[in-house]
């Protein structure tokens, strides 16, 4: 009668070596878990034992956007300024760790408060509204193409140039495809003479210069200012 050997086959003792180091691997991961990321889609606002320099200017400017400009009293700028404060590099300390896209969403109700009497509310409105979105995931639901449209209908129906510009942004995009070079061209003139008539408010100048810093119109600027060929 043979005797019975009591060898672990090859592939058990194996098996034991691969769960025991998988199970060391994930204590050690435990060990050195890190918190979500900016890149993991959260938003952070840096911490800072300083008060910020805004908690009175934006508390006043909520509160005048809520009541006087309700009211007719005073201009939607108002509520366009509060929105500045909030979405700036110094929101007021209440705010202060909201996400951004929280902080965004606030915003857009007190720009909302300032469309029917300012256009400087209505822009930055639409702005927020027109983004590319992917069912919400890249915005966290702020991106609205419908109310953006109605937004610029609006700012066009009132001849706003900041309107204009906005457009002519976008057909001078790297992604604007469909647009032919002429009336490209025609986009980065319209927006070196409205910077060069210094009559723009603020936010239509960054725009502007936005679009006169375009590959597009950098590169038409280039060939126009080549000299010609005899």
């Amino acid at each position: 009668m043979h005797a019975r050997t009591n060898h672990t086959p090859v592939f058990k003792v194996a098996s034991t070596l691969l769960c025991t180091l998988a199970t060391s691997i994930a204590f050690a991961q435990l060990g050195e878990y890190q918190g979500p990321q900016p890149s993991d889609g959260v938003s952070f606002t840096t911490t800072s034992s300083k008060p910020s320099a805004n908690n009175e200017v934006y508390s006043t400017l909520k509160t005048r956007c809520e009541t006087e400009v309700a009211s007719g009293k005073s201009s939607g700028d108002l509520c366009a300024e509060a929105a500045a404060v909030l979405l700036g590099n110094d929101p007021p300390d209440s705010l202060r760790e909201l996400a951004s896209v929280t902080r965004s969403k606030i915003a857009l109700r007190l720009l909302e408060r300032g469309v029917d009497t300012s256009n400087l509310a209505t822009a930055r409105a639409f702005d927020l509204y027109n983004k590319t979105d992917l069912g919400g995931f890249l915005t966290g639901g702020v991106a609205d193409a419908y109310r953006a449209n109605e937004l610029m209908a609006l700012m066009v129906k009132r001849d706003y140039v900041g309107a204009t510009l906005r457009k002519s942004r976008s057909a001078v995009s790297l992604f604007s495809f469909s647009t032919p070079e002429t009336e490209k061209r025609q986009h980065c003139e319209s927006a070196k003479q409205a910077l060069a008539g210094g009559k723009l408010d603020a936010d239509s100048k960054i725009v502007a210069a936005d679009i006169l810093d375009t590959t597009i119109c950098k590169n038409l600027a280039a060939q126009a200012a080549q000299p010609q060929q005899p």
